[in-house]
């Protein structure tokens, strides 16, 4: 009888977090993480043992307001301030003009490093007690297609060096005399090496060694209305990066001199030019008033004209402060800028006044609106000429007492303690990162291959587990290891040996279950196969016919694995005269019959190899065995191959009465048992039970299934 079994639930198109099992999951490979963990640590002490340390230097830069010495200060004030930001100083600061400064002075595109054994060389010199070996080269020049490429330089002597340029050849120098060739120009001042040292030598462009900068600098404003910035550079060398440091700070003030001096000058020249013209307009003016007055005499205005007067040169004086600020501001700012475009709001307004008083003018006697524009154009003159030469004035004094308005309130200095190499916490932070790798390695592979490590998993796929076979830990049973050291003892019979070991404790809870559900089908024979080779299906066949004996029933066990089988071998009985033989008609059933030395326990090998197992099987002589055989025991156990292998299984179920299918704990995938149970759904048979064999405690199954042994 076949037992039909629905699914439950489709548990397998839902995925589920289960904690305990990822726990348990990651129990089950703790050997693994743990190596990979220690491996990580160690490898993260050595290398922050052998890395360079590195140091931070720091210098404190003030930003000191500008004076008013420009047009447009007192114009600005009620715009907006003009003062640069602490964000345009610090841009400044780490721009390629400041850095180009500090990298020709000091010579920092020359690296001079010496040359040691890849990857084991640093290490190597971490440890050594040895003074390093040094040469100082302070001229060292290169073609600029050369430039980020290594040259090695090898001593030969205290006095004397030998530079490889490769193509260029390999040219000899001394000491203190400059040595000039296809391009390089090189000059040592010292050697302090043994001969046969080998020294590199890069000229990195200016452009490699400015990211380098930018990647080690560091500039932010304490507070930010403080007016302080903090710069800090990092490096393996205290001396050098405090050189660096000092020297990028006093070439940031230089260019800020530079840069004022410059707005001065320019602004006094602009001046200086529009002094004659103001000059010539005044002149003109005081002309056309004194013929004016020889032509008209001398005109008293009214109090009203007076005050038009007044106003009218009020604003003609404005507008040319407001002309002098735009053609400052349009060399600062685009005509997008807010501050130019409040300028212009701000001309407008004044342009509306003026045409108002225009209207107001208009309504004068002619004459009186004759001298008042006279009188305008003179006193309006005036006031534009003295203020030009205040400006003038202002600006020469402002170009020869030009000072930085930054100024370098603390100097760089390095502490002396490293940052960043603290090897205990490396250490523990590699650990940890060793951890979460090798446990993310472990969760998807466990995720991409999905093996089967609980009960659960199997009864997930509507297949009930019979029962669970620990995993044996006998030496002699090597069938249950996974990495094999010594050749698999295949005639090892764990039931007759040894029929106090657990894995033989569950053969007998596997007996009764068979048992019982035997009586539900209409056949006394069940077979056993397994889903992939190494799954254990022989093992299990062998000794559980042996535990089935000990009940005083008569059990016969057949190997139908006719292509691979080794039944004989477990049970010591001779492999001619078997299954083979039978389906090809060449023996009888009873002839082909060997009684083991379990009682109650006979056996049908599978005789001679057989390559087309599969066609035998079809035969009618294999159902009319299986009738036979159910007459004459009680009952019948087949080992069959694998069913993923060749489908020997599947034709041999449609003549008994249960299929039993044997997974391997953590060998067999979820895959595995999806196609299993395909396979035989395809040739019309239900696969009844699952036994779930080399259970290992400690498990994410073992909490479900523990097992225990009495003392013998």
């Amino acid at each position: 009888m076949k037992m039909n079994k629905e699914h439950s639930s489709d548990r397998d198109n839902v995925d589920e977090i289960d904690l305990i099992q990822i726990v348990l999951m990651l129990f089950s490979h703790k050997y693994k993480i743990i190596i990979t963990t220690v491996l990580f640590a160690v490898l993260t002490f050595l290398y922050t043992a052998t890395k360079q340390p590195t140091y931070i230097a720091s210098v404190l830069i003030q930003l000191d307001k500008n004076p008013n010495n420009n047009l447009i200060s007192k114009l600005m004030s009620p715009l907006g301030n003009d003062e640069p930001s602490s964000a345009t100083e610090m841009g400044i600061l780490k721009s390629r003009r400041v850095l180009s400064m500090t990298i020709e002075e000091m010579g920092l595109q020359l690296v001079v490093r010496e040359k040691r054994l890849p990857y084991i060389g640093d290490f190597l010199a971490a440890f050594s007690s040895k003074k390093p070996p040094t040469i100082i080269v302070p001229t060292f020049s290169v073609p600029p297609e050369s430039e980020d490429m290594d040259w090695e330089l090898t001593v030969l002597s205290p006095d004397s060096y030998q530079l490889n340029l490769g193509e260029n050849g390999i040219f000899l120098g001394k000491v203190n005399q400059t040595l000039n060739q296809s391009g390089f120009i090189i000059n040592v001042a010292n050697i302090t090496a043994p001969a046969g040292t080998k020294f590199t030598l890069t000229i990195y462009s200016k452009f490699t060694v400015i990211q380098d900068l930018l990647k080690r600098l560091t500039a932010e404003e304490l507070n930010k209305t403080s007016g302080l910035i903090h710069v800090s550079l990092t490096g393996d060398n205290k001396q050098k990066i405090t050189q660096i440091l000092n020297n990028i700070s006093l070439n940031f003030r230089e260019d800020n001199m530079t840069q004022r001096a410059e707005e001065a000058s320019k602004s006094l020249d602009f001046v200086n030019k529009l002094l004659p013209v103001a000059q010539e307009s005044l002149n003109r003016a005081d002309k056309q008033l004194n013929v004016f007055k020889q032509e008209n005499g001398s005109i008293d205005l009214p109090l009203e004209a007076k005050a038009v007067l007044e106003s009218s040169v009020t604003i003609q004086s404005q507008q040319n402060e407001l002309q002098l600020a735009k053609a400052e501001l349009s060399k600062l700012y685009t005509k997008s800028h807010p501050i130019y475009r409040a300028l212009l709001e701000k001309e407008a307004l004044i342009n509306e006044e003026k045409v108002a008083l225009s209207q107001a003018i208009s309504t004068m006697p002619k004459k009186q609106q004759e001298i008042l524009s006279i009188k305008r154009d003179v006193e309006a003159g005036q006031e534009i000429y003295m203020q030009l030469l205040a400006k003038q004035h202002e600006f020469g004094i402002a170009k020869a007492s030009t000072v930085a308005n930054i100024r370098i309130v603390d100097e760089a200095i390095s502490d002396p303690k490293p940052v960043g190499k603290l090897k205990g916490v490396s250490a523990v932070l590699g650990a940890f990162l060793g951890f979460i790798f090798s446990s993310g390695y472990c969760l998807i592979a466990s995720l991409f291959r999905r093996l089967l490590e609980d009960t659960q998993s199997i009864e997930n796929y509507g297949v009930e587990v019979l029962a669970s076979v620990p995993w044996s830990k006998r030496p002699q049973s090597q069938t249950f290891r996974k990495f094999k050291t010594k050749p698999i003892r295949k005639d090892f019979w764990l039931a007759r040996e040894h029929p106090d070991d657990l894995a033989i404790e569950a053969m007998r809870s596997l007996r009764t279950a068979i048992f019982i559900a035997l009586k539900q089908a209409d056949k006394n024979s069940f077979l056993i196969s397994g889903a992939t080779p190494g799954a254990g299906k022989t093992f299990i066949c062998g000794n559980l016919a042996a535990v089935m004996a000990d009940t005083g029933k008569r059990i016969l066990l057949i190997d139908a694995d006719m292509r691979l089988g080794y039944l004989h071998e477990m049970l010591g009985l001779k492999e001619q005269y078997g299954l083979s033989e039978i389906l090809q008609n060449n023996i009888e059933f009873k002839d082909a019959v060997q009684p083991s030395t379990q009682s109650g326990l006979d056996f049908i090998s599978r005789g001679a190899g057989a390559v087309l197992s599969s066609e035998l099987l079809m035969h009618d002589n294999f159902a009319q065995l299986m009738q036979w055989a159910q007459r004459e025991y009680d009952y019948v156990i087949v080992d069959t191959p694998p069913i993923l292998s060749i489908t020997d299984a599947a034709i041999a179920a449609q003549h008994i009465g249960l299929s039993l299918l044997v997974l391997r704990y953590k060998i067999n995938t979820v895959k595995e048992l999806v196609t299993a149970i395909n396979r035989f759904k395809k040739c019309h048979v239900e696969l009844d039970y699952v036994v779930f064999n080399g259970v290992q405690k400690g498990a994410i199954s073992a909490y479900e299934y523990p097992y225990y042994s009495q003392s013998v």
